[in-house]
């Protein structure tokens, strides 16, 4: 199947799936493995810290990975349980004095997951999971400190950050669902193409078959030498072309053959397709082909008409016979 014939999803705006996904993840897992074991502290030494880079990591997991969007409601609470007990277990690592350096490394890999959350089109719920990490380190400061300074260091440069990824995520998803309609548009082009390319080929082999039937015929007519057995199956092909544009859905056996022998005893038979969308069955033309072949009248007309369509015969005489199609 070709890239242009494939049916549009919507996954995330970057298109990430398979391995590029897990490149992410494992770049975001390596630099803050990286980050957590240089900058050591308590959290660190007692074993939180490895326990909030697994949360992270199963964090970003859930938003790097899935490639649906929006992101199912049940994984962003997930991600945000998974975040705010991360917040919790690294509190220790936030500095009551002085510089943290890269200790509280934990707010910035947040800051990373909750760009994903709002990529996935989740952008309120991922401001309510910085609420959350906000709120229990400046709990934790007006505790501990007795004082919002040691909580508002860490976090309100993520705040910024998840300003900016969040008007990243707007333009990005509005790009992306640009891109996909104008994906749309042309596939729609295309297939039009196609249609119209099949049409065309149609039309010519069609035109093909009524050149070979009916140039022998205008070759005799021109020539003058036309015998009267000759001009009778002349008219009969002329009826028969136009049935065939005029009745296609009638212009089928059993009826054909039955219009066929009415027309060689004298009758005028006409074919009228009129019908928007109707299944023909094949007990609907032997219906019409017995009939045509009971009816003793110089003129009938078949036609195949109406929503539901119905099939009707009529003689010249006024008599008329109707039969809905689709029934046994």
């Amino acid at each position: 199947m070709t890239r242009d014939s494939r049916p549009l999803q919507r996954g995330t705006p970057l298109d990430f799936a398979g391995w590029p996904a897990w490149v992410v993840l494992a770049a975001f897992t390596a630099v803050n493995t990286i980050i957590a074991v240089l900058a050591g502290g308590p959290a660190m030494r007692d074993g939180h810290g490895v326990g909030a880079l697994a949360l992270l990591t199963g964090a970003a997991a859930l938003t790097v990975l899935p490639r649906r969007h929006p992101l199912a409601l049940r994984w962003v609470l997930l991600v945000i349980a998974l975040v705010a007990a991360c917040t919790v277990l690294m509190l220790e690592q936030i500095p009551v004095n002085g510089a943290d350096g890269f200790r509280s490394w934990n707010y910035n890999a947040s800051n990373f997951v909750w760009f994903g959350v709002a990529l996935l089109g989740r952008i309120r719920w991922a401001w309510i999971g910085m609420a959350v990490v906000c709120a229990i380190t400046w709990t934790w400061s007006l505790v501990v400190t007795h004082g919002l300074w040691s909580g508002l260091s860490p976090t309100y440069g993520e705040i910024g950050a998840l300003l900016a990824g969040t008007f990243f995520a707007v333009i990005l998803r509005r790009a992306a669902d640009d891109v996909m309609t104008l994906q749309a548009v042309r596939r729609q082009r295309v297939g039009e193409e196609q249609l119209r390319a099949e049409s065309e080929r149609e039309r010519a082999t069609q035109l093909a078959l009524v050149r070979r039937r009916v140039l022998p015929v205008l070759t005799t007519i021109a020539s003058g030498s036309s015998t009267s057995a000759q001009r009778q199956e002349h008219r009969l092909l002329e009826a028969v072309l136009r049935d065939e544009i005029r009745g296609t859905r009638l212009a089928v056996e059993p009826l054909a053959a039955a219009v066929r022998a009415a027309r060689g005893r004298g009758t005028d038979v006409s074919l009228l397709d009129d019908a928007e969308e109707a299944t023909v069955a094949w007990g609907d033309l032997e219906w019409a082909a017995d009939v045509v072949a009971g009816i003793d009248d110089d003129r009938i007309t078949v036609r195949l008409s109406g929503n539901p369509a119905v099939l009707t015969v009529a003689t010249g005489d006024g008599e008329v016979l109707h039969r809905e199609v689709g029934n046994s």
